[in-house]
């Protein structure tokens, strides 16, 4: 190798061959599906899920061994994209840069749409993690209810409760009780 972070090159490790290549060609798009989710700007879910990939790489044989390689994939890319604005918070306390340009009203007009559901998806994760993944899985990744359950390791009728007692703890943090939905 040729650093303690750098990648080696193929012929240096030839386990870690056809495998991990083929391993993240297919599961890509369910990464990037992960982290633009979580940080809803595609750029910045791009460089959390290169960071992922690297941290997977590092971790092939490990991974590669694992009970359920695209469960633990998908968890590494989870919390690499948790990171990726920590990570870049303290980069920023210590460099911290001139803003060449303010912020108009327009940008923050459009910004405050999303507020609320992002408000609900925070109060819905800490309060119940598996509402919101089985949710998540769901609706943005557009997984039926047994390939939750095969990602999860709980039963399919688990997925649907889970993801019908989610919407509906969303629905009332967002107050949008019913009678509130509008005039359909």
């Amino acid at each position: 190798m040729n650093g303690p972070h750098e990648l080696a090159e193929p012929e240096d490790q030839p386990m870690r061959g056809r495998g991990y290549e083929d391993f993240i060609r297919d599961h890509m798009p369910e990464f990037m599906r992960i982290a633009v989710q979580r940080l809803r700007n595609l750029h910045d879910a791009d460089d959390a899920v290169m960071e992922a990939v690297l941290q997977i790489h590092a971790k092939w044989p490990r991974v590669e061994a694992h009970a359920n390689p695209s469960a633990l994939a998908k968890r590494m890319v989870h919390n690499a994209a948790v990171d990726f604005y920590r990570k870049r918070s303290r980069h920023d306390a210590r460099h911290t840069t001139i803003v060449d340009r303010a912020i108009d009203a327009d940008t923050l007009m459009e910004m405050r749409g999303y507020a609320p559901l992002d408000d609900a998806w925070a109060v819905l994760a800490e309060r119940a993690p598996r509402q919101a993944e089985c949710i998540r899985q769901r609706y943005y990744e557009g997984k039926t209810n047994t390939e939750i359950a095969t990602d999860l390791n709980i039963a399919p009728n688990s997925v649907a409760t889970n993801i019908h007692l989610g919407l509906k703890t969303l629905h009332t943090l967002m107050n949008l009780t019913s009678g509130d939905k509008g005039d359909n």
